[in-house]
């Protein structure tokens, strides 16, 4: 898509929005400029006023659209203007849902979603409608995941905190804990560890979000120390979570809306 269409199809600046919802996390506007960041869940990117620069060990990627498996460390750098981030919880959607929708490729990097201008189009709209977004990046309708392990990723969801062990579910499911963790990793498309350390980081901003001091919401979403919470969560989005909560964002938690910074 050229750079004169995505201009025209955004229109005037809006107000930066992020959502949290069941399955995704999202983001729309300006590129707040995180360093390289390697998160636990698939990432899609896209390009709204122009294309996109791809930061990878193996060199530079301009695309409109990238999409980067879990745990692939990388940095985007939008040429211009504004972005869609969109963070796909594995259990709702497993990340071949939207790799299978870039319509290139370079490494293990997807490139040029197929839904591309249809994405920017909606980030144009007064409303952002997160759920429309979701379900036109990905491919088609989730078609499961073993029993088991959607019920693990459910009580990891719900209870973000609790500190499970992998010997111990591994045991209750008569498995090895080599095999448990391979079956989650097969099933959810990121480790158990990281699993359980993505949902505590959402919690934590959510409940900061909401009005909590974000020292005590690190701690009581379950990371050990503040410093812990700190250091993941840059390793995760590429940025200090003050820098996110301060940039004027517009967060959207499904039941209320909440204007920070």
């Amino acid at each position: 898509m050229s750079h004169d269409a995505r201009s025209k199809i955004r229109g005037s600046a809006r107000m930066p929005t992020a959502w949290a919802r069941p399955g995704h996390i999202g983001y729309v506007g300006p590129d707040l400029r995180p360093d390289t960041h390697s998160p636990p869940v698939a990432m899609l990117t896209v390009g709204l006023d122009g294309p996109l620069i791809v930061h990878t060990a193996r060199g530079l990627i301009r695309t409109g659209s990238s999409f980067a498996p879990a745990r692939t460390a990388h940095r985007v750098v939008a040429t211009q203007g504004w972005i869609l981030v969109l963070f796909i919880d594995p259990s709702s959607a497993p990340a071949t849902m939207i790799s299978d929708e870039m319509t290139a490729a370079a490494g293990t990097f997807g490139l040029s979603h197929r839904h591309e201008r249809e994405l920017v189009e909606l980030c144009a709209e007064p409303v952002v409608d997160p759920d429309l977004l979701y379900h036109r990046a990905i491919a088609g309708p989730h078609l499961g995941t073993d029993a088991r392990i959607a019920r693990l990723a459910a009580a990891i969801r719900d209870q973000p905190a609790n500190a499970l062990r992998a010997d111990q579910i591994a045991a209750n499911l008569g498995l090895s804990t080599g095999h448990f963790l391979h079956l989650f990793t097969q099933h959810c498309g990121t480790t158990f560890r990281g699993y359980q350390r993505w949902n505590r980081m959402v919690t934590a901003i959510t409940n900061a979000v909401n009005g909590h001091d974000l020292t005590r919401s690190a701690i009581d979403a379950g990371f050990a120390t503040p410093s812990h919470f700190s250091e993941s969560f840059r390793a995760m989005i590429g940025l200090p979570a003050t820098t996110m909560l301060g940039a004027g964002i517009h967060f959207d938690l499904g039941t209320r809306a909440v204007q920070r910074g």
